[in-house]
């Protein structure tokens, strides 16, 4: 008999306060310190590209207007200055203060930001090599997993659509569930998903501010992408990829 998974998910999560949930005071005091902790994944043995500073400006109105998904790639070279500027706007932070923690692009359920991102460039990006990257948040930088070249081949493994092959990167977006499930139980995997349409909105108005095309993808082949990634799918899962060039 085949059983609709995604309802019952839909249906059992609606209430927060649901048996089997979390349960939340209302007086933040007595909130445990790991909901009130943003937490980074670190790569401490990695090799670190630092990102150049870039400053930006467009208007968000005619951005709108013209954001579309483009498939109509050419391995265009996708410089250092043009990633930095489409992560810091997609993902990265947007503002520090003393007092409260880094602002992000994006927003996030209860400040918990459970997504990672990583970029996996299929060409040289000007003086970055092609490899697979994780993005250093925090210091806005790249963290080198693996300098290697990417074949058609390579790249039919991980993605299903013909079009992704001529695609100068591909930014894949994962999970660390815990983040925000420990603070929201069940209910929390929505606020992950809805997370990353935000990150994938930003990076489709970045992309048209910046002049290179964007595609989100659905066909990402997630076993072998994160096997790439050396993540374990499930602790840490795949939930997005887009594809720029």
């Amino acid at each position: 008999m085949y059983v609709d998974f995604s309802s019952l998910f839909h249906q059992s999560s609606k209430d927060h306060t649901a048996g089997g949930t979390v349960r939340m005071p209302r007086d933040e005091s007595q909130w445990p310190d790991a909901w009130k902790t943003t937490y980074y994944k670190t790569y401490p043995r990695a090799k670190k590209i630092l990102l150049p500073q870039t400053k930006h400006s467009a208007d968000f109105f005619s951005l709108v207007r013209a954001r579309h998904t483009n498939r109509d790639f050419n391995k265009n070279v996708v410089t250092p200055e043009i990633i930095s500027a489409l992560l810091r706007y997609s993902c990265g932070v947007t503002y520090e203060s003393a007092e409260w923690n880094p602002r992000r692009a994006q927003p996030s359920g209860g400040a918990r930001f459970p997504l990672e991102v990583y970029p996996i460039f299929f060409c040289d990006a000007g003086s970055i090599p092609a490899g697979v990257y994780h993005y250093n948040v925090k210091e806005h930088a790249l963290d080198t997993l693996k300098v290697q070249t990417f074949s058609d081949n390579d790249i039919a493994q991980i993605a299903t659509y013909p079009f992704v092959r001529k695609a100068s990167m591909m930014i894949v977006l994962t999970a660390v569930f815990w983040r925000t499930q420990v603070k929201y139980g069940e209910r929390g995997y929505r606020y992950i998903l809805l997370e990353a349409g935000h990150v994938g909105q930003n990076a489709y108005l970045a992309s048209m501010a910046l002049g290179v095309k964007c595609s989100g993808l659905g066909g990402t082949i997630d076993t072998a992408v994160e096997k790439l990634l050396d993540i374990d799918g499930v602790n840490e899962s795949v939930v997005y990829g887009l594809v720029i060039g």
